[in-house]
């Protein structure tokens, strides 16, 4: 199915998220392994590495380039008012004639989907860790080109920190008000809020509930086989090693941030002695 979705040229509909979340699962559960569907996957290892990462720096350079240049240097100069302004205006050339276009354009060649970044991502989502970092680890670069990669271990980490936090640092339950709709006032009175509707939803993380919806995610055992921290300790151990593939993308959720950096500090502060105050100095040797 990966081969006929995207390796023949002349399919040029994109794999659907579906087939990628169903591979996953019977990687995930052991059916099948990752290297039986690998030979399968578009593009190939030299073609990812070559036009794929050419690609994103391109892509990068690009960037930097627009934002170098600000709309106030594209700006036309100010008219001055002391001088006419038949004077002040600048001859515009007339416009170009446009060229003909050719009769039979030739069709531009599409690269195939990267199926490769899909499954990771879907591995990532059902939380089949191993062979999901087995894949990161051989294109690191694709944290960077595919945010989404980011978003899904941030996922992975802050449901491994979420015990830890609560149980050093939260220290009175949550007001549950706070993400609960409220009733408002009408004409006619008080009327209730409306209830929310549980909703599936394939894309992870969750998105965000609207109005009327509460998103949920179609696999609620995508964290039974995520690792957990249950000493400060294991921030080393479990955070440290996936921090290393997300770098400066932690920045994409600030919640989870601040966690991390108040548990380091935490861990600062117990492990490292601190220095003995003068007027107690004689009571210790």
């Amino acid at each position: 199915m990966y081969s006929r979705c995207g390796q023949s040229p002349e399919i040029t509909e994109t794999t659907p998220r579906q087939l990628f979340l169903t591979a996953a699962l019977l990687i995930r559960e052991n059916f099948i392994t990752v290297d039986d569907l690998y030979p399968h996957l578009s593009p190939t290892d030299d073609d990812l590495e070559n036009k794929g990462y050419k690609a994103y720096i391109a892509s990068i350079d690009t960037r930097i380039d627009s934002a170098k240049v600000s709309q106030l240097a594209l700006a036309a100069p100010l008219e001055s008012s002391s001088q006419p302004s038949s004077t002040s205006r600048i001859a515009r050339p007339a416009p170009e004639a446009k060229k003909a276009s050719s009769p039979d354009p030739t069709p531009e060649s599409k690269d195939p989907p990267n199926q490769k970044a899909g499954l990771l991502v879907a591995l990532l989502s059902v939380g089949a860790l191993r062979p999901a970092l087995a894949l990161l680890t051989k294109f690191r670069w694709l944290v960077d080109a595919y945010p989404e990669i980011a978003d899904l271990l941030i996922r992975v980490m802050k449901h491994s920190l979420t015990s830890l936090y609560d149980q050093h640092l939260v220290t009175k339950p949550r007001n549950p008000s706070n993400v609960q709709p409220r009733a408002r006032w009408g004409a006619t009175g008080v009327i209730p809020a409306p209830v929310r509707k549980p909703m599936l939803t394939l894309y992870a993380p969750t998105p965000p509930g609207t109005n009327t919806a509460d998103f949920v995610y179609f696999f609620p055992f995508w964290a039974d086989r995520i690792p957990l921290c249950s000493t400060l300790d294991d921030l080393m151990d479990v955070i440290d090693p996936l921090m290393a593939f997300v770098g400066l993308h932690i920045s994409r959720d600030p919640v989870f941030l601040t966690k991390f950096a108040r548990l380091g500090r935490l861990h600062i502060t117990s492990t490292v002695r601190r220095p003995v105050k003068v007027p107690f100095r004689r009571y210790f040797p």
